[in-house]
């Protein structure tokens, strides 16, 4: 039971932290606090039966991270637990760490310390640096062994960059961050001179004492509250747990945009490989190994496997011929692309046919036989690497996360064709297998995938069973109040704690939702697209500032292509500047009192926050349902279908509402704000399924053109 004295000061707290700022408590907000802590607060170290998950559906406006902060920082701080924050977008991410939390410490006389914690990659590894700037031959074959990822030399310009950065660092003008170097650097550019876990030798590294990735690290175990992000989250439970983050067991978690936190799990665990990039890389393995040995003599161990590698590579490079002859069939009479999206394959309910799985049960293993061999060989690098007297230290040190690398590749393509060559049991949902046709260099690749559809399981077993408790918090976490939809795909307890908070806002007052008369819906997307043409130009007229919000990059492109050459100097489109640019520079127009249209996809719908003139007409283009040909989501919803169930009633419709609850709410930021949110999609009142989408958006004054 949650004691009376924490009830007291976070009470306090809160109190203190309304009078300050001028605030006026908002009844959602106090909702919020109070289902944090009776959840939270009635935590106890040796129940195992314990609810520990509360699950909250809170709108724009409540003040979410005011609400979880004043609730989930005294509690943790009294189970003796650290609190890990945890959002799906920078933007929130840095938001909170740099004001936020300042925010609410200095004016609710709250203790607390907090930083923010990455991932290695968005740290410089010194390691990498001194090797690029020597340009050591080894390097250079590291750098061709990833001939997909980056390019092989240095040019002028980058090595000015690099020596800029080594003595900023050294000078202790650079703290080693990606993000707060001053200029922009490629990604190119910077894959060069970071590293991943893979990679990374940890305290067997020459620059360990000074890594800037560990020094981070140190300060994340002497803080109370921990601010990261899923994609972290899910990588350090995949390694175990602990190793970035702290132990789940000892963590109190609070998923700020939690309903992210499902896809993000499903990509993390998504397996792929490309078999013309894959055989090359191979090619080049025997004489990389033979220049390492030529550097290395006294690695006798490579001296007398290097016939096996030999044979091992000759052994894949055969089979991914085969491969790619077999698979290739699939798109004999296929473009390389529609409507701008890459040529897809997908293997109906994942099931793979006999030949395809033989096929991938040689290369499964052929490629677990060369794992075998890098793996012990990585095993000598490491025997090197711990004996600071060995004169191949140095070498070593250069050469060992080429060898990581390779073995980290090996690794993904066994787990692949072992996927590929097993057939999935009739009672769990199937993995979702699909073949995507591309180019490269100059000819046709195959990239061959394969992924979860459903992740519940995953999340239970690595997160919800392991942490001490969490928050899980969003503005679209449930349907009309039903989480079951969120339930299905995140794995959280029935038991939990839902709860679904009133919004702040009067919608009836403050907005409309519009549907247009037109003659045509999005199942004719070229009358559709001809249709939102003529239609934009009138609907934002005398508008100051506006969102449109696309579902594909083709239509985008033809309805920006397509529109009068004066009204297209007002708009600002995804894919032309960064968004973070594009934001800027609407915000700009606005305030010279010019009119200004941003044009954007999924990512613009949400995550940015244009409060009053900087957003006051949304328009949407067409009810938001998933893309029809996404594997995973085609996958489950055959499976749900062939067990007798309904999948656009189940998936399709509620994913569908969630994503334009979402949109809609790129409108009302404040409570002073004002508009309109325009619908151009018919079927939302032709449609039966229209009622229950309309029904289920926020209680906007309704205008329907007949």
């Amino acid at each position: 039971m949650l004691e009376d004295q924490l009830k007291q000061t976070i009470q306090s707290a809160y109190s203190r932290l309304l009078e300050e700022k001028g605030y006026s408590a908002r009844l959602c907000q106090r909702m919020m606090i109070a289902a944090i802590a009776n959840t939270l607060g009635n935590l106890q170290e040796d129940d195992d039966e314990r609810a520990n998950l509360c699950i909250i559906e809170a709108g724009t406006g409540t003040g979410k991270t005011i609400a979880y902060a004043l609730a989930a920082i005294p509690i943790a701080k009294a189970l003796g637990k650290s609190l890990v924050v945890s959002t799906a977008t920078v933007a929130l991410q840095e938001q909170i760490v740099f004001t936020d939390l300042p925010d609410i410490k200095r004016h609710s006389d709250l203790e607390f310390s907090f930083t923010l914690a990455k991932g290695r990659r968005r740290y410089l590894c010194l390691s990498k640096l001194d090797l690029v700037l020597q340009e050591s031959s080894s390097l250079n074959h590291n750098l061709a062994l990833y001939e997909d990822e980056v390019d092989q030399f240095t040019d002028e310009e980058s090595r000015l960059l690099y020596q800029r950065m080594l003595d900023e660092a050294a000078n202790g003008h650079w703290d080693g961050e990606l993000d707060s170097w001053p200029q922009g650097v490629s990604d190119r550019d910077w894959f060069r001179v970071s590293t991943d876990h893979v990679q990374c030798t940890g305290r067997r590294c020459m620059n360990y004492a000074n890594c800037f990735f560990y020094k981070a690290r140190e300060r994340i175990h002497k803080v109370d509250c921990i601010v990261t992000n899923h994609d972290l989250v899910l990588a350090d439970l995949t390694m175990g747990g602990g190793v970035v983050l702290p132990d789940p067991a000892d963590t109190l978690y609070v998923f700020d945009e939690g309903h992210h936190l499902p896809d993000k799990t499903i990509d993390h665990f998504t397996l792929y490989s490309n078999l013309r990039a894959s055989q090359s890389w191979l090619r080049q393995m025997p004489p990389l190994l033979a220049t390492m040995l030529a550097q290395m003599p006294a690695l006798t161990t490579l001296a007398e496997r290097l016939n096996r590698f030999e044979d091992s590579v000759g052994e894949l490079d055969g089979d991914l011929e085969m491969a790619f002859g077999v698979l290739g069939e699939h798109f004999e009479s296929v473009d390389a692309s529609s409507r701008g999206m890459p040529a897809q394959h997908r293997f109906p309910g994942g099931r793979i046919a006999k030949p395809i799985r033989q096929l991938a049960v040689n290369l499964c293993a052929g490629f677990a036989r060369l794992q075998a061999l890098l793996s012990a060989l990585d095993a000598d690098f490491e025997r090197i690497l711990l004996d600071e007297e060995d004169l191949d230290r140095d070498s070593a040190e250069e050469w060992h996360p080429v060898v990581a690398s390779m073995l980290a590749r090996t690794e993904t393509n066994t787990l692949l064709w072992e996927d590929f060559s097993e057939e999935d049991a009739a009672e769990l949902p199937p993995k979702a297998r699909w073949l995507t046709l591309r180019e490269y260099q100059g000819g046709r690749e195959i990239q061959i995938s394969s992924s979860p559809v459903l992740v519940d399981g995953i999340l239970d077993q690595h997160l919800w069973q392991r942490c001490f408790g969490a928050v899980i918090t969003s503005a679209t976490l449930a349907v009309r109040g039903d989480f079951s939809r969120f339930v299905m795909r995140s794995g959280v307890s029935k038991d939990s704690s839902f709860n679904a908070l009133p919004s702040p806002f009067d919608f009836s007052k403050q907005g409309e939702i519009r549907i247009p008369a037109m003659q045509c819906d999005p199942r004719d997307p070229d009358a559709h697209t001809q249709a939102v043409i003529e239609m934009l130009p009138e609907l934002l007229t005398d508008q100051s500032g506006s969102l449109v919000l696309f579902a594909s990059w083709w239509q985008m492109n033809q309805v920006l292509h397509g529109l009068p050459e004066q009204f297209r100097k007002q708009v600002l489109a995804q894919g032309d500047l960064s968004k973070q640019e594009i934001i800027k520079q609407h915000r700009k127009s606005i305030d010279d009192g010019k009119c200004s249209i941003i044009f954007g996809l999924a990512s613009f719908a949400e995550g940015i926050d244009l409060p009053g003139g900087y957003c006051n007409h949304v328009v949407i283009i067409k009810i938001p349902f998933s893309v029809p040909n996404d594997p995973v989501v085609a996958t489950l919803c055959e499976w749900v279908d062939g067990k007798g169930g309904n999948s656009f009633r189940e998936i399709s419709v509620p994913d569908a509402i969630l994503r334009l609850v979402q949109a809609s709410g790129r409108l009302l930021r404040t409570e002073q704000d004002r508009g309109v949110v325009t619908l151009l999609d018919r079927r939302i009142i032709t449609q039966r399924y229209g009622g229950m989408i309309l029904d289920a958006m926020p209680p906007y004054k309704r205008v329907i053109e007949r």
